[in-house]
């Protein structure tokens, strides 16, 4: 098999250098050369100016710039005293049964007045007229049955109608990312302009200028290594996600983008960089051959990967990552550990709409006391000191479901996010040798960490180095 690829190869390198001398004579004959090295920028994969569907005064912003925020996070909330008292108006007019109550009551006496009006008739002692007119009343009456629980169907639409008035005055993100720039501040009134710029940084989109010569070379779904050479040597691995079918005709050029995963925010986004597209690796003979007749750049991948790197985590604490680090020394030559302080969500708060007054928090906790709440609890401390929790979850789902619950009973709350900063370690390994040892070291690393994630990643010089 080597053989044949040695034999493939040279064949490629000359029949690569009578293209090249063709290439001379006729500049346009370019396109199956390899791809130089091109420069290219880093941008977020989303830009998103958070506005609001309605008009209305700022009444708290949660954010500031740099802080990371979660898809669905309420970042902005704008004063809903109004629309609160509304919402409040339309859950009362939506729980009451006291006309529905009544017309049923009437409707039943109107059967049986109906009815003795027909005991009466058989006896000849009242009209035919007579027993018409209780018939209609009794009808009448079971009319007005529905007609109140349409009106009551309609009192719970207007109340959900009101709480999703309620719900816009919370401006939430719509992507997850990095807030960039707030462009206003409490107290301001907004009708169509912005209020928080959001960036979503994984993935990060890499864009890269190509000249149209190597059209035909890049397709969707191709490789490339990424470097930046700030502060750092590593190297990443991004996708081409879409090639533009336009191209400029003044530069001769087009446009590519890829896409390069970003789960821990590590890689920056803004920064230019220096992009190598990969060729396809060419394993069989026939693959050799084929692309040597075609006067491509043949590129012949070794029997066995001299080298392979992984990323290990995160690890939440060190005692176990150091355990990890000792358990994956035996199959590697180079282990790296190293730590890294995130601001993450530890779970969410659900808080009661905080009382004007001490006369409404003390109704308030009568309130829950007669809807039979009892698991709850007063902030002793911090922030929201004095206000009423309702429960505190490490999901915002099964916060979520909490709320809808409590609203069902005529309760308003608000979901708050709970950040703190906390220490996570990464281990970064490189493996040599012929022998795929991928399944092993991560049966290692489920046994030993179940939540570490186990993924391949690019060799970068300080790792590779031996």
């Amino acid at each position: 098999m080597k053989i044949k690829a040695r034999v493939s190869l040279l064949f490629a390198l000359i029949t690569n250098a009578v293209v090249s001398v063709q290439a001379n004579e006729h500049p346009r004959e370019e396109a199956g050369h390899a791809i130089p090295i091109q420069d290219c920028v880093m941008q977020p994969s989303e830009i998103v100016d958070v506005g609001s569907a309605i008009p209305g005064v700022v009444d708290a912003i949660h954010v500031y710039r740099s802080d990371r925020v979660e898809k669905g996070t309420v970042i902005v909330e704008l004063e809903s005293s109004v629309e609160r008292a509304s919402l409040e108006l339309a859950r009362i007019r939506a729980g009451m049964d006291t006309a529905i109550e009544l017309h049923q009551e009437r409707a039943e006496f109107g059967s049986l007045t109906e009815k003795r009006m027909r005991e009466l008739l058989r006896k000849s002692a009242i009209s035919q007229h007579d027993v018409d007119q209780s018939k209609t009343e009794a009808r009448i009456a079971e009319l007005q049955v529905r007609q109140q629980q349409d009106e009551k169907a309609l009192a719970e639409l207007e109340y959900h109608r009101a709480k999703m008035i309620l719900m816009q005055r919370s401006i939430r993100s719509p992507v997850a990312g990095v807030v960039m720039e707030r462009f206003k501040s409490v107290g301001e009134f907004v009708e169509n302009d912005p209020l928080v710029r959001v960036a979503q940084l994984d993935p990060l989109h890499v864009e890269v200028i190509v000249p149209v010569d190597y059209w035909e070379q890049i397709s969707p779904g191709m490789e490339a290594e990424v470097s930046t050479g700030y502060g750092t040597s590593a190297e990443y691995r991004a996708t081409v996600e879409r090639v533009d079918r336009v191209a400029d005709a003044a530069s001769g050029t087009f446009g590519v983008r890829l896409s390069l995963p970003n789960p821990d925010y590590q890689i920056p986004a803004g920064l230019r960089c220096q992009l190598s597209f990969l060729p396809p690796s060419l394993d069989e003979p026939e693959q050799v051959a084929e692309a040597a007749e075609s006067g491509a750049p043949v590129e012949v991948a070794d029997e066995y990967p001299p080298e392979s790197c992984y990323s290990i985590g995160p690890v939440e604490d060190e005692a176990t990552a150091q355990g990890l680090a000792e358990r994956l020394e035996q199959a590697t030559e180079k282990l790296q550990l190293r730590s890294v302080s995130n601001n993450v969500t530890a779970g969410y708060q659900v808080l009661a709409v905080e009382p004007s007054n001490s006369q409404d928090a003390d109704e308030l906790l009568a309130r829950l006391d007669q809807a039979g709440i009892t698991d709850r609890f007063v902030l002793a401390g911090g922030e929201h000191k004095g206000r009423v929790g309702l429960g505190y979850f490490s999901k915002r789902a099964f916060a979520e479901k909490r709320q809808d619950a409590l609203g069902l009973l005529g309760f308003e709350t608000e979901l708050l996010p709970d950040r703190k900063d906390v220490q996570e370690y990464w281990l970064e390994m490189a493996v040599s040798g012929k022998t795929d040892l991928s399944d092993q070291l991560q049966n290692t690393v489920a046994a030993l960490d179940s939540t570490a994630t186990f993924k391949p990643m690019a060799c970068y010089p300080e790792l590779a180095e031996r």
